[in-house]
């Protein structure tokens, strides 16, 4: 399902709803263990699970090599398992709300964050990021980002996005090739 991206007062929440065939504990543990979680998230997340604790991101091919230090930080703002993970990653906050069903769960998966010029970029992104988190609970190798598939969403978002909250912004510049 195709990402939304709403206005909160003044700030944008970048929304996707994922129907999963698996139980929310399994899933649960592809949000939240360190082994599982680095095949699909963009980076590694150092620091505990503990409402309050501190959290460090960390790209893994450099990507995050220009960000200002505090958009490396971040905090854990709610643990529930297993039906609600929120945490601040620099001034952005994502949410992980894990809905039961009859047969699997609903991963309701949010980026709030405050420049509207990212939400073609991050919709882009999470939607891969969701696609490797579908392919690891069913147990395939997650897909290698690839950069034409990312231009290809980003697209798409840019289309739908841009009327309602103006240009957006592609991939940095100093991003790696990863094709």
């Amino acid at each position: 399902m195709d990402a939304t991206f709403t206005r909160s007062g003044e700030r944008f929440v970048l929304a996707l709803d994922r129907r999963l065939p698996y139980p929310p504990e399994k899933v649960w543990r592809a949000l939240t263990e360190r082994e599982l979680l680095t095949q699909w998230f963009p980076c590694e997340i150092e620091g505990e699970w503990v409402v309050g604790a501190p959290l460090q991101f960390n790209f893994l091919r450099g990507e995050g090599e220009n960000l200002p230090e505090e958009e490396l930080r971040g905090e854990v703002l709610v643990f529930d398992p297993p039906k609600l993970l929120e945490i601040r990653w620099g001034s952005s906050v994502l949410r992980c709300k894990l809905v039961p069903e009859t047969d699997g769960c609903r991963l309701l998966f949010s980026e709030t964050l405050g420049d509207a010029s990212w939400g073609a970029r991050n919709a882009a992104g999470w939607e891969i990021c969701l696609d490797n988190l579908d392919l690891l609970l069913e147990g395939a190798t997650a897909a290698k980002f690839v950069v034409d598939i990312w231009k290809s969403k980003f697209a798409r978002y840019t289309k739908k996005f841009e009327p309602d909250v103006g240009p957006q912004q592609g991939m940095p510049d100093n991003y790696p090739d990863q094709d």
